[in-house]
């Protein structure tokens, strides 16, 4: 669906423009609305419409204006005016603006259909086309390690786009490899009372070793846990035996004990995050009360307990976990603790293995949150605050531990001073600021909703996503003005601006001086428009 914002003054057209037509029969949806044009700006700010469909004469900032602050905000944006016959010469002069098309007011249903559906054909083709172009960017760097090594990290983390998901495929099938039956081996370095492996030794030995058993390269999911793609057809005794001489040979070679969770078998591209998180549960559990170095997730569902139904409790301790103190998390965790124990209060063993079964609960439902998920990957902090023998007060306690670190790194992760999360978007802006680059392009590349990242980006960065960009074509305008052979418009283009006119008048808008002043003041001669 095609998101639509409908930015007109007077409310009972507004109204009208809703329920004309059904608007979902041409692939859209109402996003919003907005009385002036300064408004629409704002909104689009939180989330970005496909089409605008706006009146020419508003107050505060009219259509024409709106329609030129857009062209620079949002470069392929679908402008249609609503113009009625005195208002034509008006109309004509928006589609020179670059507006993609108007309507006559008052309109006619099967006109505003028709109209909606050539803009919804546009959108259909432009973003085939961009597609088609990301693809062949993604074809031309694939086969590469760390590439393939990113996308199956991505694919894992249930990242991957339909486009990257078909992109590897083609790739296996390149390598004559079929993936019609995985497993996901997970990893997990344990802390050695010594010095551990340095992490770049720990890859090369457990890449060199487990060669044999998979057409893929090892993930590195961080510096304590490894993933592989199990994709050869081996029985699971067969298995065993080579994880473990795996295992083994890294402990003789670097002294350094691994426990590993292997999946069940799946064959399907779209099930390898299932995968993923059994491999991770089989690791979780398996540490809890399975005992083995190498945990089978066929297994540890069969030791898996089954939890009494928190009333609500598991949900508000993750909500704490996001935007509570440390008060209310130990709050939260205390009562999920206190309800668990009520359920056995006379056998210990039963309380103990119910205890951790909520955990493994808990931490399968947090590797489900989007916006936690990276963070809870690192279950070397999971594995490390918690022990079988303790006593349940003092696992809780730990337990709370881990939850306020999760916590900790959570909310600095959106503090705006806490940049390093954004280094690889800001590259990526950086490189691409003279193309149609949008809020909402950088949000899917992201796998974020356009409001959240609107959010996010501004708490990283400490402005808009609109302000940041226009502020970096400004600079790159300033760096390319000081050269007297470029023509404005040719400076224009290269910092992102196709009319030449709008450019000058941005540049005005953010220096306080147009272009060819800003020569003038340099000394650079000027090249005639």
């Amino acid at each position: 669906m095609y998101k639509v914002l409908i930015v007109e003054d007077e409310w009972l057209v507004r109204e009208g423009l809703k329920h004309t037509i059904d608007w979902e029969d041409v692939g859209c949806r109402i996003m919003g609305e907005a009385s002036d044009g300064e408004t629409a700006l704002r909104l689009m700010e939180e989330e970005t419409p496909d089409i605008v469909l706006t009146d020419i004469r508003m107050p505060e900032m009219d259509g024409i204006q709106l329609a030129k602050e857009i062209a620079s905000r949002y470069p392929g944006m679908k402008v249609v005016f609503l113009t009625g016959f005195d208002e034509f010469a008006y109309a004509q002069q928006a589609l020179k603006l670059g507006a993609a098309d108007y309507v006559l007011k008052p309109t006619n249903p099967d006109e505003l259909m028709q109209l909606m559906g050539r803009m919804a054909a546009k959108l259909d083709e432009e973003r085939q086309r961009r597609t088609e172009r990301e693809r062949m960017e993604y074809k031309l760097a694939f086969g590469q390690p760390l590439i393939v090594e990113k996308m199956l990290y991505d694919l894992m983390l249930d990242h991957a786009g339909a486009m990257e998901q078909e992109l590897f495929l083609e790739y296996a099938a390149e390598q004559g490899e079929v993936l019609d039956t995985f497993r996901i081996a997970l990893l997990y370095a344990e802390p050695s009372p010594g010095e551990s492996a340095p992490p770049g030794e720990l890859y090369r030995s457990i890449a060199a070793w487990s060669s044999g058993l998979s057409s893929y390269p090892l993930v590195r999911m961080n510096d304590a846990k490894y993933a592989l793609l199990l994709d050869r057809e081996t029985e699971r005794g067969e298995l065993h035996r080579l994880l473990e001489l795996v295992r083994l040979s890294v402990l003789q070679g670097l002294q350094q004990q691994l426990v590993l969770g292997v999946s069940g078998r799946h064959n399907r591209l779209d099930l390898v995050p299932t995968a993923f998180q059994q491999a991770t549960h089989a690791l979780v559990t398996s540490f809890f009360w399975g005992g083995e170095r190498i945990a089978w997730f066929e297994d540890t569902e069969r030791l898996a307990v089954e939890v009494p139904a928190l009333p609500g409790l598991l949900e508000e301790l993750i909500e704490a976990v996001k935007w509570g103190t440390e008060a209310s998390i130990r709050e939260k965790s205390q009562a999920c603790f206190t309800w668990i124990v009520q359920q056995h209060p006379t056998n210990e063993l039963e309380a103990r293995r119910a205890f951790f079964g909520w955990i493994v609960s808990l931490y399968t439902m947090l590797l489900r949150e989007d916006e936690l998920r990276l963070i809870v990957q690192d279950s070397a902090l999971l594995l490390t605050s918690l022990d079988r023998t303790v006593r349940l007060e003092d696992g809780l306690e730990r337990l709370n531990g881990m939850l306020l670190s999760w916590s900790v790194r959570y909310q600095e992760q959106t503090k705006p001073q806490s940049r390093s999360g954004f280094e690889e978007i800001e590259d990526y802006i950086g490189r691409h600021y003279a193309e149609e680059i949008t809020l909402q392009s950088i949000a899917e590349r992201c796998n974020m909703s356009e409001s959240y990242f609107s959010r996010l980006f501004k708490k990283q960065v400490g402005t808009s996503f609109v302000d940041y960009l226009t502020a970096l074509r400004m600079r790159r305008a300033k760096e390319l003005l000081t050269n007297p052979r470029l023509k404005i418009y040719e400076v224009g283009l290269q910092a992102g601006y196709q009319d030449s006119r709008y450019f000058s008048q941005i540049f005005r808008k953010y220096t306080g001086e147009t272009p060819t002043e800003f020569r003038k003041r340099l000394g650079i001669p000027n090249v005639p428009i």
